[in-house]
């Protein structure tokens, strides 16, 4: 029979490991952390990224049209076909009266007529013979040109001007990712808090009705009380223990949540060595209360920049254009019966081109530009107001959220104390049980009040640093 010590033997250093493993698993955090990781692991943040690699892709592309554009050309050719003719060429006499060769076409002598072939052509007395053989084995073209525009309508500039603004624009893109990234996370952060304290309170509030149900249990069994103020108290008891219950769920809930933003699995092990209950009135010390200053306004401004650089863009398609072309060529030829032939030599180029006319195709390019510009600049108008109003309510929510805190303050102090003057004059005698356990009640809920408005204070205090681009 193996013995109860044989056993712990076996089994305790199991147990042990694996409370150790547990114990590694369990990962510490700050809101700093949480910050750092969510950015870390978001793919909208990569996909910023990659918009900026593009837009500064774009840029360097767009520098390279100040420069001369060099290429290399190359062709050979090899044919084994021959290219071979044996023609008949008509001959012509000297005719001694006028001076001039005529055709030697033969004379039918009793007609006086020239004499026709089968084709209807007149038939020659004599005729020459010269072959002809122009068969090519092969042949190679090699070359080198450099073209750099001159005048390009303005379009070159424009382009440039454009590319830069898109890396501008990508950027603040990335910031205004990040901010809305951050502030979610804190969202989750402070929620997370919020119920961690929700679940000591109810955990709290619980032992208060367990010591009241054993008290009033002991007045019960000493006869000083009846069974139905028993049961009130531990009916209360059992609510505050499903309350606790549902505190824990909403805690895991949370957390996974949580996980989710930052990127860790959902049933990771956290520990969080934090609290809500600090707070700081931050508003003097803010600047940025101007929509100007929003990132979501310079982006606009950028897309006003950009239209109008489209105008300049559109513009550019009918000026003139002027460019200028070297280049350096070789050639080289192998025909039968005749040494190689190559000729090489360099060759300069000048072109302009002037548009002329397009039948309305410009003007209407340039209205359609001239249009976006505009729409751009009536957005910017219109956007920078909702954007005021923004921060103007987040300014507001913050300075309410500020005086909640301190009014719920004063409420569960009050509330408090209540409790305690209810507690010692049901123990006198001069309290109910029903006054007493509504003192219980009202404490716990100036409690979870005071939770909520420091949830909501620190969750406005991120909203009101994301929207004057202090969220870092």
């Amino acid at each position: 029979m193996i013995k109860l010590k044989n056993i712990l033997i076996i089994i305790l250093p199991v147990f042990l490991g694996i409370i150790e493993l547990q114990a590694q698993d369990t990962i510490k955090l700050s809101l700093h952390d949480c910050r750092a990781m969510a950015l870390e692991n978001s793919e909208i943040v990569k996909i910023a990224d990659q918009n900026i690699a593009k837009a500064q892709g774009q840029r360097k592309a767009a520098k390279s049209a100040w420069y001369p554009n060099i290429s290399a050309s190359a062709m050979g050719i090899y044919s084994k076909q021959e290219f071979q003719e044996e023609p008949y060429l008509p001959t012509a006499v000297f005719n001694p009266l006028t001076g001039e060769l005529d055709p030697n076409i033969a004379i039918n002598p009793s007609t006086g007529q020239p004499i026709t072939g089968p084709d209807g052509n007149p038939v020659f007395n004599t005729y020459a013979y010269l072959p002809i053989d122009l068969t090519i084995y092969g042949g190679a073209m090699a070359g080198v040109s450099a073209e750099q525009p001159i005048y390009a309508g303005g379009k070159i500039i424009a382009g440039n001007k454009m590319a830069k603004l898109g890396v501008n624009m990508a950027t603040a893109n990335k910031e205004l990712k990040q901010a809305e990234l951050i502030f979610t996370s804190d969202q989750y952060y402070y929620q997370y808090l919020s119920v961690k304290e929700k679940v000591k309170l109810a955990k709290e509030y619980k032992l208060l009705l367990a010591e009241l149900v054993n008290m009033v249990n002991n007045s019960f069994e000493a006869g000083m009380t009846n069974r139905n103020e028993l049961l009130k108290v531990q009916v209360k008891y059992n609510e505050a223990s499903l309350q606790v219950q549902k505190a824990e769920t909403g805690l895991a809930l949370t957390q996974m949540s949580l996980c989710r933003i930052i990127g860790l699995d959902l049933y990771s092990s956290l520990l969080i060595n934090d609290s809500i209950s600090s707070t700081s009135f931050i508003l003097d010390s803010i600047n940025g209360l101007n929509a100007s200053n929003r990132l979501e306004y310079k982006l606009m401004q950028s897309q006003v920049k950009m239209a109008e650089q489209k105008i300049k863009m559109t513009r550019g398609d009918y000026m003139p254009t002027a460019g200028v072309s070297l280049g350096y060529n070789f050639y080289l030829a192998s025909i039968k019966d005749v040494d190689n032939y190559d000729q090489r030599g360099y060759s300069a180029i000048a072109s302009v081109k002037i548009p002329i006319t397009t039948f309305g195709e410009r003007k209407g390019k340039m209205n359609s530009a001239r249009a976006d510009y505009n729409i751009k600049q009536l957005e910017l108008e219109q956007n920078s107001k909702l954007l005021q109003l923004e921060i103007e309510q987040a300014r507001l929510n913050y300075i309410n959220a500020f005086a909640e805190v301190e009014m719920t303050q004063i409420s569960l102090s009050q509330a408090e104390e209540n409790m305690r003057i209810s507690d010692d004059n049901y123990n006198l005698g001069m309290e109910t049980l029903v006054n007493l356990l509504q003192a219980k009640a009202e404490w716990q809920k100036a409690y979870s009040n005071k939770i909520d408005a420091l949830t909501a204070y620190k969750v406005y205090e991120s909203n009101l640093l994301r929207v004057t681009n202090n969220l870092r």
